[in-house]
């Protein structure tokens, strides 16, 4: 590997609940270059032997979203070139999240195994990688909770809301530009949570707007607090009825503007997304029916099998312009915020198969929801 690292990578959220059959986990990597590569690979491998490959499995997701894979349960590997997935190169300073799953089969007593992933990326073009590897260690525990993750892709696109609160892409994002910080919260646990709390953190030069009424921001527009106490998250093995109103998973987004005076092309690191589970006294059937808690009642922090994946990192990635105007990419160049017209600037929708959000394929998990629970 070179004496300056060109990437780093991550894999968060590798401890698994027993009785739960599949978790999915996200490999982090962030470009620490001023370019973007024309390709990149990952291998995951175990080193140690297979002797506890009987009782769990990395797999890559069978719906994509980690490039091109083949291998089988022993070592597999995923491409992924420049020319065919653009969306999964990570922008200078960026970030992208690709998707692997874990299933377990033998979920009897608790167990601990190592395993090993090398990224390659190349940013000639011809076969230059640059090589990386790490071990990490999956764990299979006797922890009956409730398990959060969150995954918040870069914000690359500029967004519009139409009359119906829906958002439209509108090009690259341009400096005084309105764009959506888009994030998933999921529930892979084994109990269920009745609300969440998610902590927000914008890059310097990115303030929210008009944020909504669960949510208290701070006197400079960057970071928040927004507790959601009737928003129920239950196991995804409880989410078994796309007609009823029990979800495992939702996604959010908030409207946020990039100042007019930001230098671009730029990427402006350092964005932060943190969720924390609340009461996880709720069952299935009290899920479809939680309420706003009264005057006198407060939520308190759910226990969370594992909480390294309760954390995600994203960046904005600012476009300079076009000729002093409209970007290639649409016409959403003409500077200054975007109208909201008729609805909130943050929805709830529970996530259905392959969402695309700032320009990336972002894997989900559920199906789709419109808005949240007013209350």
């Amino acid at each position: 590997m070179d004496p300056e690292p060109k990437f780093t990578f991550d894999l968060p959220g590798t401890t698994v609940s027993l009785g739960d059959k599949k978790k999915r986990v996200h490999l982090r990597l962030t470009n620490l270059t001023d370019e973007t590569p024309r390709g990149l690979q990952f291998h995951v491998y175990s080193e140690n032997g297979l002797d506890w490959m009987n009782k769990a499995s990395l797999n890559w997701p069978a719906g994509g979203g980690s490039g091109e894979c083949d291998g089988d349960t022993p070592g597999w590997y995923c491409f992924a070139s420049a020319d065919q997935f653009p969306e999964l190169m990570p922008a200078p300073g960026g970030t992208v999240d690709l998707p692997i799953d874990i299933r377990v089969y033998e979920d009897e007593e608790p167990y601990e195994g190592t395993f090993d992933i090398e990224v390659s990326m190349d940013w000639e073009g011809n076969g230059s990688w640059v090589k990386a590897k790490k071990s990490f260690t999956l764990a299979l525990v006797d922890d009956s909770e409730a398990d959060l993750a969150v995954v918040a892709p870069d914000v690359t696109q500029a967004v519009r809301v139409d009359a119906d609160g829906k958002l439209e892409p509108a090009g690259k994002l341009n400096p005084g530009e309105t764009g959506a910080l888009l994030y998933q919260v999921a529930n892979q646990g084994s109990k269920a949570v009745s609300g969440i709390k998610v902590t927000l953190g914008l890059p310097k030069g990115v303030t929210f707007i008009e944020p909504p009424q669960e949510c208290a921001i701070d006197d400079g527009g960057r970071s928040a607090v927004c507790t959601f106490d009737t928003l129920a998250l239950v196991p995804t093995s409880q989410d078994t009825d796309p007609k009823d109103n029990v979800y495992s998973a939702v996604e959010v987004h908030h409207l946020v503007t990039v100042s007019e005076n930001t230098e671009a092309p730029v990427t402006l690191d350092g964005g932060t997304v943190q969720v924390e589970g609340l009461t996880e006294q709720v069952d299935r059937r009290a899920a479809t029916t939680t309420t706003k808690l009264p005057a006198n009642a407060v939520a308190v922090p759910a226990a969370d099998v594992d909480a390294s994946d309760n954390q995600d990192g994203f960046a904005v990635v600012v476009a300079a312009r076009s000729d002093g105007g409209d970007d290639d990419g649409g016409d959403g160049g003409s500077g200054g915020g975007l109208p909201v017209t008729g609805a909130p600037t943050m929805l709830i929708g529970v996530a259905g198969l392959v969402l695309v959000a700032g320009g990336g394929a972002m894997m989900l998990l559920a199906r789709r929801r419109t808005r949240l629970p007013q209350a």
